[in-house]
């Protein structure tokens, strides 16, 4: 069986991230496969590595694996919730302003503010806003009276609420409850039954708004840990004390 593997490696000159997914491996040539990869990455510039298995037969672990010293970071919950008439209603604080060309730069400017600190989240640029331009309806401003303060990102295909955010201005006044139920109000018009999300454990504020909105856990979708190589990590205790 041969190795197969994703690098993520466009957050590197935006954060110094980069991020590594093993598909399938042999399990016996785990350790020098990610050796390989974190040298690779680190050389590259990625100041920080965070790597996840979806392989089965080859899973990852806190502690050492050949050189390599992984710690666990966070998970990533697949979360879900009906669509019904009964649920839960925005108050109308927030209403949506679908993406245009005009609104391109803006949008961009709140999408990367909302989610510069969110795990494993990516920076959105020119690229990225051509593509959700292509998509009609899925993207948008939350604006607050005239002002926006958020943005929302939608698959209305597929019933997902890809991304909300506010910028921090707005944070702390109840506007995240009222983004989520404004994003779920517009795939229920889109004709959507059920809605479903990705969550970070690393976001304990975020997933408790899920629950209380009536989202439940489907399944654990990865399991990230920080990948260092094990001189480096001896190292940096030492020079810091430890």
């Amino acid at each position: 069986m041969k190795a197969q593997l994703q690098r993520i490696t466009r957050e590197i000159p935006h954060r110094g991230v980069a991020y590594l997914i093993i598909r399938r491996c042999p399990a016996e040539e785990l350790g020098l496969l990610l050796a390989r990869e974190v040298r690779t990455l680190a050389e590259q510039g990625a100041r920080e590595i965070y790597v996840a298995s979806t392989d089965p037969e080859a899973p990852l672990t806190e502690g050492v694996l050949g050189a390599v010293h992984f710690t666990h970071i966070h998970d990533m919950l697949d979360m879900e919730r009906d669509l019904a008439f009964d649920r839960p209603r925005p108050q109308g604080r927030l209403c949506a302003e679908p993406l245009t060309e005009v609104l391109g730069e803006r949008w961009l400017a709140l999408y990367n503010e909302a989610f510069a600190d969110v795990p494993n989240a990516a920076t959105y640029g020119p690229e990225e806003l051509s593509e959700q331009l292509a998509r009609p309806g899925s993207c948008g401003l939350a604006l607050e009276g005239e002002r926006p303060v958020g943005i929302y990102e939608l698959d209305l295909q597929a019933g997902e609420i890809e991304g909300i955010g506010l910028e921090k201005a707005a944070r702390g006044r109840g506007l995240g409850r009222e983004l989520l139920l404004l994003a779920m109000d517009l795939l229920a018009e889109q004709g959507c039954a059920r809605c479903w999300l990705q969550v970070s454990t690393a976001n304990p504020a975020a997933y408790q708004l899920y629950l209380e909105t009536g989202f439940s856990t489907q399944q654990t979708r990865s399991r990230w840990f920080r990948a260092e190589m094990a001189g480096k990590k001896d190292r940096d205790a030492e020079e810091d004390g430890i």
